[in-house]
């Protein structure tokens, strides 16, 4: 189409002809011809209707879009983002058919120039600049119809997954079998004294591996010495833990070994 209204023009002036690679301003003249002309064949009673100052017909798809004419005859989406520093094609995007072969057209040409993108990526791609009509059921099919899409798409390996230890789907008490790890430092200053700096505490996080629920104890450092005394109020309040997990971490590994220091020396006795 571009170069169709080039020949025209330098047929009406031979003195000065256009040759070499199309111009910016020869695709935008030909692209805002295209949509005017689908639009006038597309949207004829909602052009007529507000060229005469008439409200949109009821039942038209356009009637929610608040739609007006801009100076160029080309029908837009109204909008309340005028006062917006967004361009004039993104607060008022040109509005497009949903079934046109144009529209179908701007679809694969956005659909490539993103590099294939999907249909969330396709559909606000287009929408910088065009609205078109029931766009993301168009954007899923020119998705879906993409051969090279269809090719690269990958297949998800769907694993079989083990069986569950036996301590996960045997019902007891909360907390009988549960797993323990520290989270921070954190912050912590007391809101009762004033001029005084936060120091670094931490937090014992046990879960429940048959009810998963969550108890959350806070503890002053990373000594073996300070996760004895965070297990004993756990055990005080939630009462005694058959097993408990952790990580090989130099504190649960140091109050293991104090504990079964502990439990040899009542066995010897």
């Amino acid at each position: 189409m571009s170069f169709i209204f080039r020949f025209i023009f330098n047929s009406r002036n031979p003195h000065s002809l256009r040759s070499g690679p199309l111009t910016g301003d020869e695709l935008k003249v030909a692209s805002e011809y295209l949509i005017k002309e689908v639009q006038v064949r597309e949207f004829s009673k909602e052009i007529s209707a507000l060229r005469k100052g008439n409200s949109i017909p009821k039942g038209s798809n356009l009637r929610n879009l608040n739609p007006f004419i801009d100076s160029n005859g080309i029908l837009r989406v109204g909008g309340r983002v005028e006062y917006s520093n967004l361009t004039d094609n993104q607060k008022h995007p040109i509005i497009l058919p949903k079934s046109h072969r144009l529209t179908k057209l701007i679809f694969v040409y956005f659909h490539h120039k993103n590099l294939h993108v999907g249909p969330q990526g396709l559909l606000c791609a287009v929408r910088q600049k065009f609205w078109p009509i029931h766009g993301r059921n168009l954007s899923r099919k020119i998705v879906n119809d993409c051969i090279t899409c269809f090719r690269n798409k990958p297949v998800v390996a769907n694993k079989i997954l083990g069986n569950l230890p036996a301590e996960r789907i045997t019902p007891t008490f909360p907390f009988n079998v549960c797993g323990v790890d520290f989270v921070g430092p954190l912050l912590v200053k007391p809101l009762a004294q004033r001029r005084i700096t936060a120091s670094k505490m931490y937090a014992a996080i046990f879960v429940c591996f048959v009810t998963k629920a969550v108890h959350f104890e806070l503890v002053t450092d990373l000594t073996s010495e300070a996760f004895i005394a965070c297990l004993k109020r756990f055990f005080a309040l939630r009462g005694k833990s058959s097993i408990v997990y952790s990580d090989n971490a130099t504190n649960f590994v140091g109050a293991q070994s104090e504990l079964k220091r502990l439990s040899d020396m009542l066995k010897t006795r």
